[in-house]
């Protein structure tokens, strides 16, 4: 049975940074278009690695989502590793390892496992320090993409039959967007190219690889003062519990 995995189980709660609950398994999500770049001086908080991938990014929201994933993850370093409490911003750098298909940082000796994802502005990050089998992903739902033309070149036959039954758009929107955070964050947790986990079914894999799952949506306003929801899904080991954490403010 597929139902479980659409049902809205996972914990997404609104809040203050200063009021964020100090749990290591914790996914922080923030809406990086609120950033003012010019209120920081990136020399400060970015290390020369990072400084040269910024730079590189060309549109100003890039940057934005850049800025704000490296500077939440160093944020969760301070207040989760108090050894560390005291490191400079600029000494802590994010690097993508080839070997393991994993994003980490490293914050002097020390090497840890990150995972973030970002969309239309909203990122999300967390820090995997017992390097589990971890991953997750953030997906805006969107009635304009072609989603059932998507589904049925890439999809499985059965997540087609999913995503086709209903008739409503929004249904079908919200049906297609759940399988493919699914599918994203078991890539991810997994190690695993997502061109390799398109086309089988998700929910087989899930249970092969005997991880759970949980999602939610969660509805961030816009520059227009409308809602935009996008789709958030968390794959990890049974044994561990994550909880997204939807930032009202940002570091200082």
């Amino acid at each position: 049975m597929t139902t479980h995995y659409f049902e809205n189980t996972l914990s997404i709660t609104s809040t203050q940074l200063a009021k964020l609950p100090l749990a290591n398994h914790s996914i922080l999500l923030f809406n990086a278009k609120t950033l003012e770049l010019s209120d920081f001086n990136l020399p400060d908080c970015l290390s020369s690695f990072e400084l040269s991938v910024i730079n590189r990014r060309k549109s100003p929201q890039a940057k934005q989502e850049y800025l704000a994933a490296r500077l939440l993850l160093k944020h969760l370093i301070k207040v989760t590793q108090p050894q560390h409490a005291h490191v400079a911003l600029n000494k802590m750098s994010t690097e993508f390892d080839e070997t393991s298909s994993k994003l980490q940082i490293h914050v002097g000796d020390d090497v840890i496992n990150t995972c973030i994802s970002h969309s239309h502005g909203l990122v999300g990050v967390a820090l995997n320090f017992d390097k589990s089998e971890f991953g997750f992903d953030i997906e805006k739902v969107s009635l304009k993409r072609p989603f059932e033309k998507l589904a049925k070149h890439f999809y499985h036959n059965d997540e087609i039959t999913l995503i086709t039954k209903p008739t409503n758009t929004q249904a079908q929107a919200d049906t297609f967007f759940r399988i493919w955070t699914l599918k994203e964050s078991l890539a991810k947790a997994t190690s695993r190219p997502i061109a390799k986990l398109l086309s089988p079914n998700v929910f087989d894999e899930l249970n092969s690889a005997k991880l759970s799952a949980s999602s939610n949506r969660v509805a961030v306003t816009d520059s227009s003062e409308s809602n935009v929801c996008f789709d958030v899904s968390v794959v990890h080991k049974k044994s561990i519990d994550w909880r997204c954490f939807l930032l009202t403010d940002f570091v200082n």
